[in-house]
């Protein structure tokens, strides 16, 4: 399979089907979005040296937004799918993804 670098990817109405674009990271890169030739979505590392292999995309936001439901369950009731990646962004710094995606270590804003 091979893994595109797809950095523009949208929707038909604009929205950023990379909800986590900007504050996923392997280690200290950026992890960036990808997608196959199937049109699955991922994130990957632009690391060269890296091990780390795409992660989906889908199973990733899924466990991130969970998470944010988690802590801000009142404040999720209210935010449509469209509007997930500004609610994450708005609380993120980062989330940084360990050796799988249970492993996931992050930084919220204060």
């Amino acid at each position: 399979m091979g893994i595109m670098v797809n950095p523009a990817r949208c929707d038909p109405t604009g929205t950023d089907l990379y909800i986590l674009r900007g504050v996923l990271r392997c280690g200290t890169s950026t992890l960036i979005p990808a997608s196959s030739g199937t049109g699955t979505r991922f994130y990957a590392c632009p690391d060269p040296d890296c091990t780390r292999g795409p992660i989906n995309a889908e199973e990733i936001e899924q466990q991130v937004w969970q998470r944010y439901v988690q802590l801000n369950a009142e404040a999720a009731d209210i935010v449509s799918r469209d509007q997930r990646r500004s609610a994450l962004v708005a609380v993120l710094v980062w989330v940084t993804v360990g050796t799988s995606l249970v492993d996931l270590d992050y930084e919220w804003r204060d």
